[in-house]
């Protein structure tokens, strides 16, 4: 790498991507010590432990940068502050390697968008690291899920044999009469997004379980419902063309009432995947054609950003966002604010 790095300050995308890499790994670390504490199977272990040892290189690496270049280190979320030691079990096994097939898929995308942003040399080198890390976890934990019989595929389909033109303008629509067969593109957004939601169906319903305040067992309880929501809706969809829906998991959520998270945690986590989900939403607003379709994304979108900005109106109220990297108020400041 260059020395020219020592004279050029990081940009505005790059502290954020580093912030957030940072924040996002310190919730994954909490999650992942749960997970390790009360996990039952040896062989689902080895992952957990290699995703885990992966988040701490990474977190140290960001934190070390920081320090070099003088910028304040996030509290984020530290275990010993938001993991209850010895908390029951709330999620089965499966649940676990499922959760962090999720946490590698997410990484790979993640730092692929940090990578993409980044200017200076020792922070590309940085991503590009981060990416070959969560790419080497992701076929660890797919070849995981393969020998264990539990990973879910997309549906096969025939293979194209000639190549066709689009001949009619009702290829794009959807609000009556009989619909098209759904394209490839568009099954892969909508189970990608049943799979999500499968998820979050999951941790909203243990959270609500758990939680300490009432207020945010009734937060998470609306959660599950707006995933059931979610869920049915792309149940319709796929069934509607004879595609089957996917099996995902056994039952995911144990009885445990003791919460092995804080609730400020929790919250976050819950704003995580209203974030993640509404991404998603977007994507597969901008692959599909047709325009039921659109306009049932559309109102994803809308249902999952207010309820996430439910979520996040609670974190201030409780003091407890941690508030991302910003710009300098100048007016402010010269108002003597």
């Amino acid at each position: 790498m260059s020395d020219k790095i020592n004279i050029v300050k990081l940009t505005s995308a790059e502290i954020s991507a580093l912030w957030t890499t940072y924040m996002n790994d310190s919730v994954a670390n909490c999650l992942l010590t749960h997970f390790i504490e009360t996990n039952t199977d040896p062989e689902i272990d080895s992952v957990l432990t290699s995703i885990q040892k992966i988040v701490n290189k990474h977190m140290d690496r960001i934190a070390e940068l920081f320090q070099k270049e003088n910028i304040v280190i996030p509290e984020a979320f530290k275990v010993e502050k938001h993991v209850i030691p010895k908390a029951p079990k709330l999620f089965s096994d499966v649940f676990y390697i499922q959760s962090a097939y999720q946490m590698c898929r997410f990484g790979i995308s993640s730092h692929s968008t940090f990578f993409a942003s980044s200017a200076r040399e020792d922070i590309r080198f940085m991503f590009k690291d981060f990416i070959d890390d969560a790419s080497q976890l992701y076929n660890d934990t797919v070849d995981k899920l393969q020998q264990k019989g539990i990973f879910v595929r997309m549906p096969f389909m025939t293979y194209p044999t000639k190549i066709d033109f689009v001949k009619k303008e009702n290829f794009l629509t959807g609000w009556l009469g009989r619909k098209r067969s759904l394209l490839s593109i568009e099954v892969t957004h909508l189970i990608t997004n049943a799979y999500q939601n499968e998820i979050g169906r999951a941790i909203c319903i243990g959270f609500s379980q758990v939680a300490q305040e009432q207020v945010l067992r009734e937060y998470f309880s609306r959660g599950k419902q707006l995933s059931k929501h979610i869920l049915s809706s792309i149940r319709d969809v796929l069934e509607e063309c004879d595609i089957p829906f996917p099996n995902i998991w056994d039952q995911s959520v144990n009885g445990s009432t003791t919460a092995p998270f804080s609730d400020q945690l929790m919250l976050y986590i819950i704003g995580i995947l209203s974030n993640l989900g509404m991404m998603t939403y977007g994507a597969g607003l901008s692959a599909t054609m047709r325009r039921d379709i659109s306009a049932m994304y559309g109102s994803f979108i809308t249902k999952t950003g207010a309820y996430g900005e439910d979520g996040m109106a609670l974190m201030i109220e409780k003091g407890w966002m941690e508030q991302p990297p910003q710009f300098i108020d100048h007016e402010k400041l010269a108002k003597g604010k």
